[in-house]
């Protein structure tokens, strides 16, 4: 059985290697792998008993999505900053012994 810790490390990683811009592929396969790779991140992140990080980990993802979708056709700055302080936030909540690298 997985502990908290792995399952935030592999929560991390899906989160990481979705394709939140599967809708601009040409082919179907796009979004059956980020359809796949959302269920994957909801399950796992279901399995994790700490509310907190939960929802800290739902929020992650969120703001992910929205930090992609505003910077997806432009350059965003102010986009880009609230990102990385929401980032920064919540990762200190979900791993306290995250440092953000400047």
């Amino acid at each position: 059985m997985a502990t908290t810790k792995e399952k935030i490390e592999e929560a991390l990683f899906i989160l990481k290697h979705h394709d939140f811009m599967w809708m601009m592929a040409d082919n179907n396969d796009a979004k059956d792998d980020a359809k796949g790779s959302m269920r994957a991140f909801v399950r796992l992140v279901a399995t994790i008993e700490d509310k907190v990080i939960v929802k800290a980990l739902r929020e992650l993802w969120i703001a992910t999505y929205e930090y992609v979708s505003a910077t997806f056709y432009i350059c965003n700055d102010e986009a880009t900053a609230q990102f990385k302080a929401k980032e920064a936030e919540l990762m200190a909540i979900i791993k306290p012994s995250y440092i953000m690298a400047a």
